[in-house]
């Protein structure tokens, strides 16, 4: 349950102003800092300790693409960061490794910034003028209320009832696992953690989604979801699974932060939809799509994601049955699909291109990569930054080789690609396969011809 982002920049980073810009970044955001206590008056809590640094590690990459070898992080014995600064012949990588407990994803956007406009100062690109946005702490208590009084709370009840049932009937159901491989498989590949791969596209491909959802009268995500389910399905009959019972189910985190929480420093406030498919749904594109824009409105309006919150509260009072429900070795979603839309937009920075600039120093790509939970093999987080779409697929290798997570990656871009109705251009891909540290990493760009 830790996830990563990687900032690629073109131009070498300082590494002192780095770490100072990291150690002042981090004492605003205190869950990047703490450590989970337990006693018996108490239970379990966090403890923060702001004079206890984050150290910042120096790891040098034997190739352009590769992560840092990492691994699991122990709330109970260590804080929920890690960063490492990367080198590499073409620039410098910044590598941050967060528990989930500790930051979903738009909190690590928020450190992002924080962290670029801190750096942009240290080395003297940046005045004092450009203000770190304001943050209340003491907010931090109240993240588990989302924004619902005792009014609203009563008007979502009914909703939430007929949501709950919806919930139990899913479950009741087999979720399709993606994973691929045997036993003996399993034990032959790499056990590299993390293990990513990519695909970009560029600002005309990512424009032609954009008219195409627009012109469908869907979101880029209802529109992304549908390719996904399409992509997967293929993948998996291409590789000779036929199963007619099993249903592909996507686990969806959903943003429950409310405009109170603009002030509120990095942490976890994700609730959680499903959507899941059988095969029978997946033989008409047109009306798979319309499907899942009515199910995502659905959701929304009836704020479905706080009943995963609430299903993990009566979960804590039950050990029993929480202990069934995690250790039952069942898969409870074929894989996580996150759309974060589009980052670090609202950055004070100057930019190139579109790109984060600090000086000659370049932010050219963000990688994120989501965490995965047992049984689990595969998660997407899509995004868009610098006006390009983000593919990237975190994968289990104990459950699909490399080579298997690539060509699905491929043929989820293939699929928007023709979503975008841009079949007539070929996408070119550039390959970037490297290998380091018992991994390898593969990168796709896909971009219109000349001449489109």
């Amino acid at each position: 349950m830790t996830g990563f982002f990687r900032l690629r920049f073109s131009g070498k980073l300082n590494f002192q102003a780095m770490n100072s810009a990291i150690q002042t970044a981090t004492a605003r955001h205190p869950l990047l800092r703490s450590k989970v206590c337990r006693d018996a008056k108490h239970g379990s809590y966090w403890a923060t300790d702001i004079e206890d640094s984050i150290p910042l590690e120096s790891w040098s990459a034997d190739t352009e693409c590769g992560f840092p070898a990492a691994a699991y992080i122990d709330l109970t014995r260590t804080v929920g960061t890690r960063i490492w600064l990367v080198d590499h012949e073409s620039g410098s990588d910044l590598v941050v490794q967060v528990h989930h407990a500790c930051s979903d994803a738009i909190g690590k956007c928020q450190l992002i910034d924080d962290l670029l406009i801190l750096y942009a100062r240290n080395v003297g690109e940046l005045g004092d003028d450009v203000r770190l946005r304001p943050l209340d702490n003491q907010r931090l208590a109240l993240r588990n209320q989302f924004g619902l009084t005792w009014r609203k709370l009563l008007c979502l009840l009914p909703r939430q009832i007929l949501a709950l049932q919806f919930v139990v009937k899913h479950f009741l159901r087999n979720a399709a696992t993606l994973g691929l491989l045997n036993g003996d498989q399993a034990r032959q590949q790499p056990p590299a953690f993390p293990s990513p791969c990519s695909a970009y596209f560029d600002g005309p491909v990512t424009a032609c989604i954009l008219s195409e959802a627009k012109r469908r009268k869907v979101t880029v995500n209802d529109l992304l979801a549908r390719d996904l389910f399409l992509a997967i399905n293929e993948w998996r009959r291409q590789n000779g699974v036929r199963s007619e019972n099993e249903w592909l189910r996507f686990f969806m985190p959903v943003n429950e932060r409310v405009p109170e929480d603009e002030i509120l420093s990095a942490a976890n406030i994700m609730g959680a939809v499903f959507l899941e498919r059988n095969r029978r749904h997946l033989t008409d594109a047109d009306s798979l799509l319309q499907s899942i824009k009515t199910e995502m409105q659905r959701h929304k309006r009836g704020r479905d994601g706080l009943l995963f919150i609430a299903a993990l509260a009566v979960l804590r009072r039950l050990p029993f049955l929480r202990d069934h429900v995690l250790h039952r070795g069942k898969c409870m979603s074929s894989c996580v699909f996150s759309n974060l839309g589009v980052i670090l937009n609202r950055t004070p920075l100057p930019r190139k291109d579109g790109k984060l600039a600090i000086g000659k120093l370049v932010l050219e790509n963000v990688d994120f990569v989501a965490p995965l939970r047992p049984m689990t093999a595969a998660a997407f987080c899509v995004y868009t930054y610098a006006g390009r779409l983000t593919l990237n697929l975190h994968f289990d290798p104990r459950s699909i080789s490399r080579l298997q997570a690539d060509d699905l990656l491929e043929k989820f871009a293939r699929r928007i690609h023709e979503s975008a109705k841009i079949a007539d251009h070929e996408p070119i891909p550039t390959f970037a396969r490297q290998d380091g540290v018992g991994q390898e990493c593969r990168a796709y760009i896909l971009r219109l011809d000349d001449a489109g």
